[in-house]
């Protein structure tokens, strides 16, 4: 017998906390929940349930686009076949492949020094400003966006106009119809862009997939659309706010800040911990993944087929089964397991190692220009953003 969904999220995130409730519910296995929006979903809180959820050949998408998908806020407008997000293999490899392979670690390592310039251009203007200086507003809200709109050929000149439109159409406080209008602006954009492309390719990743659509015949256009819009959607909002929540993390934790400055040949495994510690997301916001079949998990429970499961990858990072003392941000953890910040399996976040690499920069760049970095303002002054879909930080001043 199904058991009755409880209300879900069970409470507000607090900071970059995971609420202690979730270490008895991972006991229980998976639980069956509402959310605000769409049918009840089973929630997946263990890496061992991750671990299944994750197989794509017991769980996909394209069964979504027939159901009302849970999450916090309406997503109807968005169920979109073409895009990436609702594609199930052959579909989906078929084009992830493409965009992976632009983003694939040995290209996106050879743009470190064109991002190390950005990056300390930045700096230098913090510098400038001196102590006080918001690192969000002058740092996170703007190195993303100058390298992924120059990864994907996006004139600098309109970078910023774009994020705004994708600001408005992802923020919950706004009405549809403004969500509606800036995402037709985006799409808009983006075609037109690819029309430039066709007439005049340059050396960047639009083109290459321009290329690929007209000369390889591997996109169909809405699908080509799609992917843009996609890579440009996913690939700032994240490394945004990852930014800026790394760096508030390292200065409330001052004794991993003062061992990374003196053991630079930690800053691999110091990363990957940040990562795995810090969560990125709210409840509740993780799209879901349909059922091809009937499906048992740990506990027993079985997922019947064309039902939604929904993996909380930010507590399952916390599984104290698997990083004991899960919720220790701990930089000399020995083999740790991968973790799920970026997800897992065929949807895994395809731009992670850019992110990666613009976390990493301003990391060591941070030790290298500023190594008595501190907050300006005491860390409980810090305020996160209560409409945001992702644990994010309004302000960040800082000194040195």
């Amino acid at each position: 017998m199904t058991q009755e969904p409880l209300p879900y999220p069970f409470a507000e995130p607090t900071r970059l906390d995971v609420d202690p409730r979730y270490e008895e519910i991972r006991k229980q296995g998976i639980v069956r929940v509402q959310l605000p929006y769409g049918e009840p979903t089973w929630l997946i809180t263990s890496v061992a349930d991750a671990r299944i959820a994750y197989d794509f050949r017991k769980f996909g998408r394209t069964e979504g686009l027939k159901h009302a998908i849970p999450g916090l806020h309406n997503t109807e407008q968005i169920k979109i076949p073409s895009l990436l997000l609702h594609m199930d293999p052959p579909e989906h490899t078929r084009i992830r492949q493409l965009a992976a392979g632009a983003f694939s670690p040995d290209r996106i390592q050879k743009l470190s020094e064109w991002v190390q310039g950005i990056v300390d251009e930045l700096f230098d203007a913090i510098e400038a400003e001196g102590p006080g200086a918001d690192f969000i507003k002058m740092y996170s809200h703007v190195l993303p966006v100058r390298v992924l709109a120059g990864v994907l050929g996006i004139p600098k000149d309109k970078a910023f106009e774009f994020k705004q439109w994708i600001d408005i159409s992802s923020d919950f406080n706004n009405s549809p119809e403004v969500k509606l209008d800036a995402r037709t602006r985006t799409l808009d954009f983006i075609r037109d862009l690819i029309a430039q492309r066709r007439e005049k390719p340059e050396d960047d990743l639009l083109s290459v997939l321009v290329h690929a659509r007209d000369n390889e015949d591997k996109f169909e256009e809405d699908e080509l659309v799609s992917l843009a819009m996609a890579l440009w959607h996913g690939g700032f909002k994240t490394t945004l706010w990852q930014l800026s929540t790394t760096v508030f993390t390292l200065m409330t934790h001052p004794d991993h800040w003062r061992e990374l400055k003196d053991k630079p040949e930690i800053m691999n495994a110091a990363l990957n911990e940040l990562w795995r510690w810090i969560p990125s997301f709210k409840y509740g916001v993780p799209f879901g993944f349909w059922a091809k079949e009937d499906v048992t998990f740990t506990n027993g429970q079985v997922v019947k087929k064309n039902e939604p499961v929904l993996v909380e990858f930010a507590v399952v990072n916390r599984d104290n089964a698997v990083w004991p003392d899960a919720d220790k941000l701990d930089f000399h953890r020995v083999k740790p397991p991968q973790h799920y910040a970026f997800t897992a399996g065929a949807h895994s976040c395809v731009g992670q190692h850019l992110a990666k690499l613009q976390i990493r920069l301003t990391v060591e760049t941070l030790i290298r220009r500023f190594p008595t970095l501190e907050l300006a303002i005491p860390a409980e002054d810090v305020a996160f953003d209560p409409a945001s879909f992702m644990r994010s930080i309004l302000s960040l001043p800082i000194k040195w």
